[in-house]
Formats: structure tokens, sequence, C-alpha cells
């Protein structure tokens, strides 16, 4: 059986707020950080919506056309440093 998660709910718990809102606007290490719990996530543990969802809140950026890519391009914004 195949679970998807709540990803940006994970990501919260992983980073220890107590809100979502606190993905949001990271100081570069917490954002280092970040980088760090995504690239522990696998793919396929979260649908394309969840992806994509993931990405316009963290980053406001354009949804993708695979969660493959999606990931990715959420990996890159979280690790870039502001």
């Amino acid at each position: 059986m195949t679970v998807k998660i709540l990803l940006l709910e994970f990501m919260q718990v992983r980073m220890g707020f107590s809100y979502l809102s606190g993905l949001q606007f990271l100081p570069n290490c917490e954002r280092m950080r970040l980088a760090r719990v995504l690239a522990d996530i696998p793919v396929v543990s979260a649908t394309l919506r969840k992806w994509n969802d993931a990405l316009m809140y963290l980053s406001n950026g354009p949804p993708e056309q695979t969660a493959e890519a999606a990931c990715e391009r959420l990996n890159q914004s979280s690790s870039q440093l502001r």
C-alpha cells in the first residue's frame, strides 16, 4: 500500500514550526535546512498536486508538469540563498 503525505505539513513538522506560514520567510540558514529536509523526501511520497502546491506556496512559482520537475525546482529554490 502506498501512502501519500501532506507535503507542506510534513515540512512544517520536520522544521519544527507551529504554523505552516513559518516556512515562507526563512533566513538563509533555515533555507539550507529545508533543502536537506526536501532532499530526504522521495518524489513518489506526494502527488503532483501536492508538489505543485508546495512549489507555489514556498516560491510563488508556476506549476510543473511532473512531480519530479516540481520537486527539483522546489529543491533548487529552497537551497538558493537570498
